[in-house]
């Protein structure tokens, strides 16, 4: 995957998580949140519209690395 590809995720990501519950989604970097997210996010966000696809743009972006 390349670079461009990478970012378009990353923003949509950004775009569907904008209002989950995730800690100090502002404060801290993109990746801590994104692995943050991989492991705890499904606790307060599963049922939110979205999350499926949260989920499988972060799996598609950490194996990419």
């Amino acid at each position: 995957m390349n670079i461009a590809e990478i970012l378009s995720l990353r923003f949509e990501y950004e775009e569907i998580v904008n209002n989950f519950v995730i800690p100090d989604y502002r404060k801290n970097g993109i990746l801590d949140n994104m692995i943050w997210f991989s492991k705890y996010g499904n606790k307060k966000n599963r049922f939110r519209p979205g999350y499926d696809r949260a989920i499988e743009i972060v799996n598609k972006i950490f194996e990419s690395a």
